[in-house]
């Protein structure tokens, strides 16, 4: 029996030993899972920011773009509103002179009345008829196509971002 137990003993001891080694081993991996964990957290935290900036740089080109569209159709407008107002102050005084030929034709004396003070109708007829109204926009003015993009390439780029494998 002496034997037996020191055989035991001997065992137990061994067991233990080798428990002690065990839970040394899966402390350690403990710590490595803790790690990992850690590395991805900040792995991850990098990567967005990474695609953070991407963005900021998409929406800062994107807001340039926007403006320079902006800046186009607010001088197209302008062009074409400033000939809108030269077309409407033409047509206006070209309708007050219809209206004075008229009432001259139906009231000689109006016609009289008119050469006194220095209007000769006729001539400012003829003058208002010559005046030249070519000043308009060109064909195709209102397109803007011009401004079209093409990101295909960026876009199958950014679909083939993968990570670098340090090599």
């Amino acid at each position: 029996p002496a034997l037996f137990q020191s055989e035991l003993s001997d065992g137990i001891a061994m067991l233990v030993a080798g428990n002690d080694r065990i839970q040394a081993i899966i402390t350690q991996m403990e710590e490595i899972c803790h790690t990992i964990e850690e590395n991805g957290r900040r792995q991850k935290q990098h990567l967005g920011l990474r695609f953070d900036s991407l963005y900021g740089i998409l929406e800062e080109r994107k807001k340039e773009l926007l403006q320079s569209i902006a800046r186009e159709q607010e001088a197209k407008v302008q062009r074409v509103r400033s000939l809108i107002r030269q077309y409407g102050d033409h047509l206006e005084t070209s309708s007050k002179l219809v209206e004075s030929a008229i009432q001259a034709m139906e009231e000689p004396q109006m016609a009289v009345y008119l050469q006194l003070l220095g209007l000769c109708l006729p001539c400012r007829i003829t003058d208002m008829s010559k005046v030249s109204m070519s000043s308009r926009p060109e064909p195709g003015y209102e397109n803007m196509d011009h401004f079209s993009i093409n990101v295909d390439y960026v876009a199958e780029m950014l679909r083939t971002i993968e990570f670098q494998t340090g090599d």
